[in-house]
C-alpha cells in the first residue's frame, strides 16, 4: 500500500499564518500613523518657535522705554490690525493676539513684560495651537531678560 506524502499546508497552518502577518501589518501601520503624527507636532512646534523668535526681535528692537508701550501689528489676510498693551497690575504688561499662520490651526501668541526691576525687564513669549487630534493645546514659550543699558 502506497502512502500519501503531505505536499501542502493544512487550514489552520494557513490561518495561523494569516493571523501573525495580519498583527505585523497592524503594527507596522500604528507606528507610521504615530511617526506622521510628531512629525506634523515637530513642524507645527518649529513654525511657533519662529513666530515666537520674530516677536522676540521685535521687542530686542524697541528701546528699553518703549517696550511696555509696544502697539503690535498683526496681517491676516492682507487686513492689518493692531493690539496694544494690556496692563494687568503696575509691573504687568499683555498683549494677546491670533497667529497670521495658516498651518496652525486655532493658534494665538500671548506676550508679557513684567516690569517689577525697573532696569530688568523679564519678557516671555507664548504661542499656543490646537493640535488636529488632540483636545490639549501644545504650547512654545520663550522668556528673556531685557536690561536697561541707556546709562
Amino acid at each position: 500500500m502506497k502512502s500519501r506524502s503531505k505536499k501542502g499546508f493544512v487550514l489552520p497552518e494557513v490561518m495561523l499564518a494569516a493571523a501573525i502577518a495580519a498583527f505585523a501589518i497592524c503594527g507596522i501601520l500604528l507606528m507610521y500613523i504615530k511617526a506622521m503624527d510628531l512629525i506634523r507636532t515637530s513642524k507645527n512646534a518649529s513654525v511657533a518657535t519662529n513666530y515666537a523668535q520674530g516677536i522676540m526681535e521685535q521687542v530686542r528692537n524697541t528701546p528699553f522705554k518703549n517696550i511696555p508701550d509696544m502697539v503690535f501689528e498683526v496681517e491676516v489676510g492682507g487686513v492689518t490690525t493692531k493690539y496694544f498693551p494690556i496692563v494687568v497690575n503696575s509691573n504687568l504688561t499683555r498683549w494677546s493676539f491670533p497667529l497670521p499662520v495658516v498651518t496652525l490651526p486655532a493658534s494665538s501668541c500671548a506676550v508679557y513684560v513684567d516690569a517689577t526691576d525697573s532696569d530688568l525687564l523679564l519678557v516671555t513669549i507664548s504661542v499656543c495651537w490646537r493640535q488636529s487630534n488632540r483636545t490639549v493645546d501644545s504650547t512654545v514659550e520663550l522668556a528673556t531678560q531685557m536690561a536697561n543699558r541707556s546709562y
